[in-house]
């Protein structure tokens, strides 16, 4: 009985060992083939077990660069690759469908008893092939040439370009072999014979599809403004908008409307007609009550019906007559902003801030007053201003610029130049003009023509306080 009870346990613990060797074998296999190619996969015929998907991709890029396709056309033979065939393979598209699989832990096990072959993932330029298989005719004779339609050289109307018939052989023949290099990544070669082919698109189609264009351009087309202003499409306008398709078997297609191209046109001309809404300003104090209104509200113009008309105008077009339309409109009130100001100030050039440093140039007393809010704090002070022909500008401006002392340098009426020097206390408010003493002149505030350049000359000491008191940005307000 006692060696009954050890071959028993002899036996559980190789049993016990065997499954868990099993076990961690499963769980290294499951892990491994998370990130490499699985037991009988393959691309394009090719096994992949055991790559990464980098080295796959890697591959399959080297495979499409090295794939030829030898055309022979009546004993004229050219290798292309793939590129020159207008073909491209997508390798890392190729290489994630072939891993697909990888993530479900149960597809990695089922791999073992299941082949698998991923087809490449590839795109097809038909008119690239067409022009390889064309350029090769050429060279030993003359290829078919479609009738073509395009555009004018004034961009307002159609033209076309006559076919030509010539020679052509079973372009099916060298699609599929080229697709067929693709697919395999193998060589491919395929033997043609040239024929006396007619044009796909001849010229009679193509004349009457240019015709049909044509026409829908000659409808008249306008839209009209909220102030019945009239906006007709011009002929090149309308050329923008037609569309003629190139059909499954490489024919041309009737001419239609573009609805994207043409709603942009509408579009653009209804924003031509909107009118901006313009905002308030109301000057109030600081109990908040309504002083005066320094800038009206003016209500704004929205078009609301560009998407109906750009329906409506190719629905016309499309039955073959003209079309004109008229927008509508929401109006857009504005709203106001109040600024607070110093009490008084509604009365002055400026609707100053309460405390809010500015200057007020009267040019025709030719004095300077300096306000903080509605207050003066010194003026009038007497100036000179710019001499006829250089005025001192009207207008409101900021202090931007200041010297202590400068040499001023510029031109006079006359063309020639002149230069002075040390210059005292320059405040520079609106491009070369200023605020500056002039220790030179004798007399200030005269009632005749000015004399200066267009800055203001000032008694040193007026200008040495400007020039001290003003800070950047300091509102100068220059008037008659």
């Amino acid at each position: 009985m006692k060696q009954k009870k050890v071959t028993h346990r002899l036996i559980f613990w190789v049993i016990s060992g065997l499954v868990m060797a099993l076990g961690i074998g499963a769980v290294v296999y499951g892990a491994y083939f998370s990130t490499h190619g699985l037991p009988g996969s393959s691309v394009a015929g090719t096994p992949v077990t055991g790559q990464t998907k980098d080295q796959l991709v890697e591959q399959l890029s080297e495979r499409a660069e090295q794939v030829t396709l030898t055309l022979e056309i009546d004993g004229h033979s050219r290798e292309l690759s793939l590129a020159d065939l207008g073909i491209s393979v997508d390798a890392a598209a190729t290489a994630s469908e072939a891993f697909a699989a990888n993530s479900h832990l149960g597809q990695r096990y089922s791999a073992v008893f299941i082949k698998h072959d991923t087809p490449t993932v590839m795109t097809v330029d038909e008119a690239a092939l067409d022009s390889v298989i064309n350029n090769l005719i050429s060279e030993f004779g003359q290829p078919a040439t479609d009738a073509t339609v395009k555009l004018a050289p004034d961009g307002a109307s159609f033209v076309t370009d006559p076919a030509q018939p010539g020679l052509g052989v079973d372009a099916s023949e060298v699609s599929t072999a080229a697709t067929r290099a693709a697919e395999t990544l193998t060589p491919q070669t395929v033997q043609l014979t040239t024929t006396q082919v007619n044009p796909t698109t001849p010229t009679e189609l193509a004349q009457t599809i240019a015709g049909k264009a044509n026409g829908l351009i000659a409808h008249d087309v306008s839209l009209t403004g909220r102030e019945s202003d009239s906006y007709p499409a011009s002929a090149a306008e309308k050329a923008q908008w037609i569309v003629i398709p190139t059909e499954p078997d490489g024919s041309l297609g009737q001419p239609t409307i573009d609805q994207q191209k043409t709603a942009q046109w509408v579009q653009q001309t209804a924003e031509t007609t909107h009118v901006d809404v313009v905002n308030g300003i109301r000057n109030v104090n600081q109990a908040g009550t309504v002083l005066s209104t320094s800038q009206e509200g003016r209500p704004g113009w929205q078009v609301n019906n560009a998407a109906q008309m750009t329906d409506a105008l190719i629905a016309a077009l499309g039955s073959g007559q003209p079309y004109a339309g008229t927008f509508s409109y929401d109006q857009v009130e504005p709203s106001f902003k109040d600024k607070v100001i110093a009490e008084g100030a509604q009365n002055l050039v400026y609707a100053a801030a309460p405390g809010e440093q500015w200057v007020d140039v009267n040019l025709s007393t030719n004095s300077a007053t300096a306000y903080e809010g509605a207050t003066p704090v010194r003026g009038p002070m007497y100036f000179v201003p710019g001499m006829p022909g250089m005025e001192t500008p009207t207008g409101k401006f900021n202090v931007y610029l200041k010297y202590q002392t400068q040499t001023m340098r510029g031109t006079n009426l006359d063309g020639t130049t002149y230069v002075s020097e040390n210059i005292p206390w320059v405040s520079y408010f609106t491009g070369s003009i200023a605020f500056h003493g002039a220790p030179w002149r004798d007399s200030f505030g005269w009632s005749g023509p000015g004399g200066s350049h267009g800055c203001l000359n000032m008694p040193v000491a007026d200008a040495q306080f400007i020039y001290g008191w003003a800070q950047m940005g300091t509102v100068v307000v220059s008037h008659y």
